[in-house]
């Protein structure tokens, strides 16, 4: 936005988004586990972090990536199909 002189749009968008949004992140032993994960998932880093932030938080994941079918019997997760 800022190399199209677009600042006024990203200024608008963080104060509509930012203040409804939180940010989860690993704790620093969790990040231990993403190799475990990784190794016995078979799932990329990307996934591997979704997957273990949706099981610490009790969360849901919502995505068309067909690797989380690899973990469906661990966390919830909904398929969506890509728009026509």
């Amino acid at each position: 936005m800022f190399r199209h002189g677009k600042e006024d749009v990203f200024q608008q968008f963080s104060n509509d988004v930012l203040s409804k949004v939180e940010i989860l992140t690993l704790s620093k032993d969790s990040y231990e586990k993403l190799t475990m994960i990784k190794r016995d998932l078979n799932l990329d880093f990307d996934d591997a972090y979704q997957f273990k932030i949706a099981k610490e938080y009790g969360l849901e994941i919502i995505t068309m990536d067909r690797d989380f079918n690899k973990v469906k019997d661990k966390i919830r997760v909904k398929f969506i199909e890509g728009i026509v």
